[in-house]
């Protein structure tokens, strides 16, 4: 059985989800990040803050009832393939999955959140 772990940390949502492959079916926790009302978004240090406080306890949530083994971790590390398309607010999932990767020795798969969205 090959279990599956996603983060995406856009500029609006932090999102985590553990994909099963056999029931190919999967359990996702996600929070939007807390724009205040009138605003188009968040400053990227902003953005970065809060999902540093958000990631963490959707973690918890997310692996509460798990008791499988992460295959690999894949995770939205700019907001498409195209030259110049960055934002650091991708650098807390980025970072989260390296040290998630490193400690379960498990490789880590880099897409752009717009990949994900397909």
């Amino acid at each position: 059985m090959a279990y599956y772990l996603g983060i995406d940390t856009s500029n609006y949502t932090t999102s985590c989800a553990i994909y099963d492959s056999e029931k190919n079916s999967f359990v996702m926790k996600k929070k939007l990040l807390p724009v205040k009302e009138g605003e188009l978004g968040l400053r990227q240090s902003e953005a970065v803050f809060h999902h540093t406080v958000q990631l963490p306890e959707l973690m918890d949530e997310l692996f509460c009832d798990f008791d499988g083994e992460i295959s690999a971790v894949g995770v939205s590390d700019a907001p498409r393939r195209a030259e110049g398309s960055y934002m650091p607010c991708f650098l807390v999932g980025v970072n989260s999955a390296r040290c998630i990767a490193s400690s379960t020795n498990k490789p880590v798969y880099k897409f752009s959140h717009q990949q994900g969205h397909i």
